[in-house]
């Protein structure tokens, strides 16, 4: 797989700021990969972000050192408007990222702005509000909808600019669990049609689920990273920075400290089926 981001020594500092967002961070993204980037509130998570859709320091002005490429060009190359049609970006507060009277509105209105023609924004709406699951409630007001749907809109109007990369940044962090459960179905499902997805994410559970590699931050620094199982199951660092790791995750950490000898640690729940399967199987031929 092709490499579409590099981050290279990236440190950043807001302006007026005492202390440096983001440390000398380095990693990249390949072309179709699902990573999940995690750590505690003001781990640098977001500032990452912004540093990869130009945001910073194009909109949030302050100290950039280091480089971030997209697609082999450091992004202070790229308008932002530019990299909206590499990257779309969907953060936790939908609210602030919808102003339209309804749906279909919403997601044309930023195609308008760059001139691009009619029947191609038809077909760009069209083919958004299919892969967001929003067909019939095109012409509805967002208000009128669940805050999953919100996100949903939100998020099919990044896809609409035809982003290759999408990132959530903790998108589903202020939605039920239901609205969370639909985010990450569209993530999913866009992923497997090859878009790259970086998500920021709290929820262990979905990570275990999605994700292909973890990356955890610290103080704004990189702290870990590799495979997400790898990563999940590491006891130390996730109580070491109140992480939670699957309840499946847990389970058998408990089951570890009792004693009881395991061949490996789950983070989905058909692994640790297959793990307690053994474990009872064992148990049995050991009473025999």
């Amino acid at each position: 797989m092709s490499t579409v981001i590099e981050v290279n020594n990236f440190s950043f500092t807001y302006k007026n700021a005492q202390r440096k967002a983001v440390k000398d961070v380095s990693f990249t993204v390949k072309k179709g990969e699902f990573l999940g980037i995690i750590g505690p509130t003001g781990a640098g998570k977001t500032t990452i972000c912004r540093g990869i859709t130009g945001i910073v320091p194009q909109i949030f002005p302050g100290k950039f050192e280091g480089e971030i490429l997209v697609q082999g060009k450091p992004t202070q190359e790229y308008s932002i408007a530019e990299l909206a049609g590499i990257i779309g970006y969907v953060h936790q507060d939908a609210e602030s990222q919808l102003l339209m009277t309804n749906i279909e509105k919403e997601i044309v209105f930023p195609l308008e702005n760059l001139g691009i023609p009619r029947e191609e924004i038809k077909e760009r709406l069209e083919r958004a509000l299919r892969l967001v699951h929003l067909e019939q409630y095109r012409n509805r007001h967002p208000y009128y909808l669940s805050g999953g749907q919100r996100q949903r809109v939100v998020l099919a109007t990044a896809l609409a600019m035809n982003p290759d990369i999408l990132i959530l940044d903790e998108a589903t962090s202020e939605i039920d669990p239901l609205g969370a459960e639909e985010i990450m179905a569209v993530a999913r499902e866009l992923n497997e049609l090859g878009k790259t997805i970086i998500l920021i994410e709290h929820n262990m559970e979905e990570l275990a689920l999605y994700a292909d590699r973890i990356i955890v931050l610290e103080d704004g620094v990189k702290l870990a990273e590799g495979p997400a199982k790898q990563i999940l199951a590491d006891r130390e660092m996730t109580e070491k920075l109140d992480l939670y790791p699957p309840e499946v995750t847990q389970l058998a950490l408990a089951l570890l400290k009792k004693g009881i000898e395991l061949d490996d640690i789950p983070v989905e729940l058909t692994e640790a089926e297959a793990l307690l399967g053994r474990v009872l199987a064992a148990a049995g031929r050991g009473g025999e």
